[in-house]
């Protein structure tokens, strides 16, 4: 499903329905009415770039997912530092608990003096306790919001919330009691550079599936973003959850990678064989560094320099379980 629909910021939910979603019934039928019930579902937090944009010359673009968002001015530090001028997120937090109340995506885009467009993935039922001390954070999730989006120097319209189909459940039995509303979904919108319009999109593909799961994620997700583009270039990018060695393109158990070749995409010039998750204050589980989850991929525009840079903050902090790859974009 494809919405249009775009706000200052999302549609708050109050606690007390939230309570009502979390002591309601556990079943599939209500999860969806809560879902089909809720407008931030439906809807893209949208705020412009401040600034004018950045001169001609190599465009960096990353995707990079931040594991909630603890630390989002050290994360937009890391962004300036390596020269990016568009960014696909996932996994940002927005008035939760465990990362301080903040809107991390928000946050990240006025740090930089850049725009960005976030929407919800999920709406966390149960909070987490938070790892480090934050000031003024009061028990419990001020809003809920765990989401995607995207932070841009380049000017952009028309932005979209493309919701993916169900392949988990997070509300009846969810893994590791994380209790949620919602599935997972991407952020797209129309960016220009150098006088070409193109269509950027965020990806965040469902890690408790399998690779057909994955798979039917990347066919509905390639089919949104043909009737969006309209025959534009597209690059996109994100937290596709594979389960690959790094540099994995060849294994035939990950079927997306074939499928979005078959439409025309090329992944070769956009990502490295290197490991893209790694240990961190949340994550030190024994996969640590030796999958390849996060990519760039693109169509009608090129793809060269790939890097994986490592997500540590200026004292060796980890500031995401996942490396930030980036690539520059030309046409």
């Amino acid at each position: 499903m494809i919405f249009n629909e775009t706000c200052d910021s999302l549609p708050e939910i109050p606690p007390a329905r939230r309570m009502a979603f979390l002591e309601g019934p556990a079943t599939a039928a209500a999860h969806a009415a809560a879902l089909d019930s809720l407008p931030a579902f439906r809807t893209l937090e949208v705020s412009p770039p401040p600034a004018p944009p950045p001169p001609p010359g190599p465009l960096r673009i990353a995707a990079w997912n931040l594991e909630r968002g603890l630390f989002p001015q050290d994360s937009a530090a890391l962004l300036r530092r390596e020269g990016v001028a568009l960014t696909f997120l996932t996994e940002a937090d927005c008035g939760c608990h465990r990362t301080g109340q903040r809107h991390v995506t928000r946050v990240m885009a006025e740090a930089l003096g850049q725009g960005h467009a976030y929407g919800a993935e999920f709406l966390e039922l149960a909070a987490m306790p938070a790892p480090l001390p934050f000031p003024e954070n009061p028990p419990g999730n001020r809003l809920g919001f765990h989401g995607n989006g995207l932070l841009s120097a380049l000017p952009f319209r028309a932005a979209w919330l493309i919701r993916l189909p169900q392949e988990a459940d997070w509300f009846i039995a969810p893994r590791g009691g994380q209790r949620r509303i919602g599935a997972r979904m991407a952020v797209a919108a129309l960016f220009e550079w150098a006088g070409v319009e193109f269509l950027g999109c965020s990806i965040h593909l469902e890690s408790d599936t399998d690779f057909a799961g994955r798979a039917r994620q990347m066919a509905a997700l390639l089919d949104a973003l043909d009737l969006l583009a309209e025959g534009r270039p597209v690059v996109a990018g994100g937290d596709l959850n594979t389960r690959v060695a790094p540099g994995g393109l060849d294994d035939p158990r990950e079927a997306l990678f074939e499928e979005a070749r078959r439409r025309g995409y090329d992944w070769a010039g956009g990502n490295t064989a290197t490991a893209s998750t790694r240990a961190s204050l949340w994550n030190k589980g024994s996969k640590v560094g030796t999958q390849q989850l996060d990519w760039l991929f693109a169509r009608g525009c090129t793809l060269s320099a790939p890097r994986m840079t490592p997500a540590l903050g200026p004292d060796g902090t980890p500031l995401s379980d996942h490396e930030m790859i980036s690539a520059t974009l030309s046409f």
